[in-house]
């Protein structure tokens, strides 16, 4: 399955081992996906097989949350786990033309990806059931990052037109308002 969306939250490293408190913990990612009805309803399924299966397997009722939030808009926020433990990372992380991107590039929040992912049911041994959704490999479409972004081929004259309005090169700059009477207070 392959889930198109933006990056939203704190945005990892594709490349260093993540970590947290000194400690190698799991590779996290969350996708903001539009319209992600369809979406949802197909990772609903699945996580209600993987629920079941634990069930049967163990015949425990305890199970994680859903591997997603669905937002007041429609949209849903896709939770995406690779365990380093597994050996699920690093991932392949790749720009348009399938070249792997640069180490030193640190995507940020908005970069807009193309992800593979595989459902992951959780392992009898664990104390709760439910289904993970492991990263496979990321496609980057729109490079965000602390230095600017980049959406490809985007072309400004085709995208815009002239208008009226602000122009850098004439600026009609007029007054701010003023309030009469001096009050202490500002």
């Amino acid at each position: 399955m392959q889930i198109q969306g933006t990056l939203t939250g704190w945005i990892p490293d594709f490349y260093e081992t993540p970590t947290y408190n000194g400690e190698t913990s799991d590779f996290r990612l969350k996708v903001l996906v539009q319209d992600a009805a369809e979406i949802v309803e197909e990772i609903s399924d699945e996580y209600d097989k993987a629920c079941e299966w634990y069930r049967d397997a163990t015949g425990k009722k305890s199970f994680y949350d859903a591997p997603f939030e669905i937002q007041d808009s429609g949209s849903a926020i896709i939770k995406l786990t690779a365990k380093v433990a597994y050996g699920e990372f690093p991932l392949p992380v790749v720009d348009t033309e399938l070249q792997p991107i640069a180490r030193d590039l640190k995507l940020r929040e908005g970069s807009e990806i193309l992800v593979a992912i595989k459902y992951t049911y959780i392992p009898r041994k664990s104390p709760r059931g439910g289904l993970r959704l492991c990263p496979k490999g990321i496609q980057v479409l729109k490079a965000v990052t602390t230095a600017g972004s980049d959406s490809g081929d985007f072309d400004i004259a085709k995208a815009f037109k002239k208008q009226s309005g602000f122009k850098q090169s004439k600026p009609n700059v007029k007054e701010l308002a003023t309030v009469s009477g001096e009050d202490p207070d500002f």
